[in-house]
């Protein structure tokens, strides 16, 4: 339990990933977001199409395809692909953590290794009308566009993590800081994480 893993859960829009980059620049840490799911892609012998696919649909859907698939037959070396697509992601989280001291952005890090490891989990959020002006800047989309597009993101990441956690995604409980950095530099956020860190080593 002495080994320490940073992980970063984040609303789309409010620079979660961009925050956590430089959170692993800063302290030189191995970080791993896209990294996953390729990995996960990877070892399980899916494209990295369906992984990406994957996570951006909710487990709802995700379980009644499951289900039909089973039904008909849609399997990938004997299991229903969505199960192995599940294996595949929870696999490669562990074995990022397995490598050492590390950030993780999303991927329900923070519980999938909270029994082996000592998590430093983080949240980061914002007001809605911030979070799609950066949606549009950085995806070069319409307002409507950029709210549909984190409504169906979020929902994927929101369904994906409470179905897999036994804590709610985004509620402030879940996490031991969550964090709104609207009012100050992706900078600015990522020394206030590493502040805390710094602060929490230091706790007996």
């Amino acid at each position: 339990m002495s080994q320490r893993i940073i992980t970063i859960g984040r609303r789309y829009g409010s620079g979660g990933r961009r925050i956590g980059r430089l959170v692993a620049e800063k302290l030189g840490l191995p970080f791993f977001d896209k990294e996953i799911i390729t990995r996960a892609a990877k070892e399980s012998g899916l494209c990295d199409e369906f992984m990406e696919n994957f996570e951006q649909t909710p487990t709802s859907s995700l379980l009644y395809s499951l289900v039909l698939n089973a039904q008909n037959g849609a399997f990938f070396g004997g299991k229903p692909v969505e199960l192995m697509a599940y294996e595949a992601q929870i696999n490669a989280v562990r074995s990022a953590a397995a490598g050492g001291e590390c950030v993780i952005v999303g991927r329900c890090a923070d519980y999938i290794l909270k029994d082996e490891y000592d998590v430093a989990s983080f949240f980061i959020t914002g007001p809605l009308d911030w979070r799609v002006k950066n949606t549009c800047e950085w995806d070069g989309i319409s307002e409507k566009e950029a709210l549909a597009k984190m409504n169906r993101i979020d929902k994927a990441r929101a369904s994906y993590h409470n179905y897999h956690a036994d804590t709610k995604w985004g509620a402030a409980d879940a996490y031991e800081v969550c964090l709104s950095p609207h009012k100050m530099t992706f900078e600015h956020a990522a020394d206030i994480i590493i502040d805390y860190l710094s602060a929490r080593n230091n706790v007996e």
